[in-house]
């Protein structure tokens, strides 16, 4: 059974829980209710159901260390400096590699991704696969918009988007 260990921290942009594993970091989500905008609900019972599987113990100390370097690589757009621990299916972890590919202030539609990974007829399974990506921020699921360049969907909902690409135009 693998282990997660997770904290949940107040940071400027609302509360994060991240979640890492021995290999790096497996989780990073919105303490964001469904109420509150979140259309799947907040990220610790998120992360608990997309790792059922495994065992969790809270440690605030070891994931506030983490979730330094998390918003250092952030804001240096330095994201592949973070050791990940990406789990999920080949697909997914195609596109999602994708995602970590688009810069700082830029955006890519769905679309576009699909073409990236040599799918381009597979725009709806790419924003499924956008949308499981268990790891915002890092892996910038929210660079992701429609082809007419509305926002879409978030699972944090559309006011973190929105104000996470007014941040990153800055």
């Amino acid at each position: 059974m693998q282990k997660i260990t997770y904290g949940i921290h107040d940071t400027e942009l609302g509360r994060i829980v991240i979640g890492q594993t021995d290999k790096g970091l497996c989780w990073l989500g919105f303490m964001i209710s469904k109420e509150e905008g979140a259309y799947k609900g907040d990220g610790l019972m998120r992360m608990k159901e997309y790792f059922s599987e495994s065992s969790f113990e809270e440690d605030k100390a070891k994931t506030f260390e983490t979730l330094s370097q998390v918003f250092q690589a952030w804001e240096s757009d330095k994201l592949k400096s973070i050791p990940l621990d990406l789990q999920g299916t080949d697909f997914q972890c195609a596109v999602w590699q994708v995602l970590l590919n688009i810069p700082r202030g830029k955006t890519l539609s769905y679309g576009d991704v699909a073409n990236d990974i040599g799918k381009p007829k597979a725009s709806r399974a790419v924003g499924t696969a956008v949308g499981d990506n268990p790891i915002s921020l890092i892996v910038p699921c929210h660079r992701v918009v429609q082809k007419s360049g509305n926002l879409g969907n978030y699972g944090w909902g559309l006011d973190l988007k929105r104000r996470l690409l007014e941040i990153e135009a800055a």
